[in-house]
């Protein structure tokens, strides 16, 4: 999607994850991805790949230029992988234990709400994460909310109803080009999560 919203060429290659080639563990260290080969450089991480894409590609900037805005950009950024990412997870790990579960849907359900409030609710400026433009918080969190519709059929997460200005952002987002071009069907998040939880058990 960045390289899409910033008109950076690239070509892409799929990786199937559960059958690694070896071209691929020799470009990827970690086995993960995504990750870019940029003038003979390799980066991985998403968050990483679209800091330096946007420091690197200026033409199109994806972040805000006052410091504490950035650092504001990057405090959503971190709530992404280290709180809603992480209740994402343990919906999958904990799957099957129905106390579990219906905490761990409470907590998602606090969660988007925390967002709700904290940030579009307090945002005035237009319908992405940091006002009128779209930026780097917007790509990061794309991907994640793409899933929802997998969680909900997988595990009955419901969206909560406080939640109007996400739903608007959303809608945003799915009138995206680099949305529509990259987009994953929410039946193949459904074939791949029950794939890792098959292996899992």
């Amino acid at each position: 999607m960045l390289m899409i919203e910033k008109e950076i060429p690239f070509e892409l290659t799929e990786v199937d994850l559960r059958n690694k080639p070896d071209w691929f563990l020799a470009v990827s260290p970690y086995g993960k991805v995504p990750v870019i080969v940029d003038d003979g450089q390799t980066i991985y991480e998403s968050a990483i790949i679209n800091e330096y894409l946007d420091e690197k590609y200026t033409s199109i900037p994806m972040m805000p230029e006052e410091p504490v805005e950035r650092a504001k950009a990057r405090i959503w950024m971190d709530y992404c992988t280290n709180k809603y990412l992480t209740l994402s997870r343990k919906l999958l790990v904990d799957h099957g234990n129905e106390e579990l579960q219906r905490e761990n849907k409470k907590k998602m359900k606090e969660s988007l709400i925390y967002i709700e409030k904290e940030c579009f609710e307090k945002n005035a400026n237009g319908p992405f994460w940091l006002g009128n433009n779209i930026s780097l918080v917007d790509l990061h969190y794309a991907p994640f909310f793409e899933r929802f519709g997998a969680f909900k059929e997988l595990f009955g997460v419901e969206w909560p109803e406080e939640c109007i200005k996400i739903s608007d952002w959303w809608s945003a987002i799915q009138k995206r080009d680099s949305y529509k071009m990259t987009v994953l069907p929410t039946e193949e998040h459904v074939d791949l999560y029950r794939s890792i939880m098959q292996n899992m058990s």
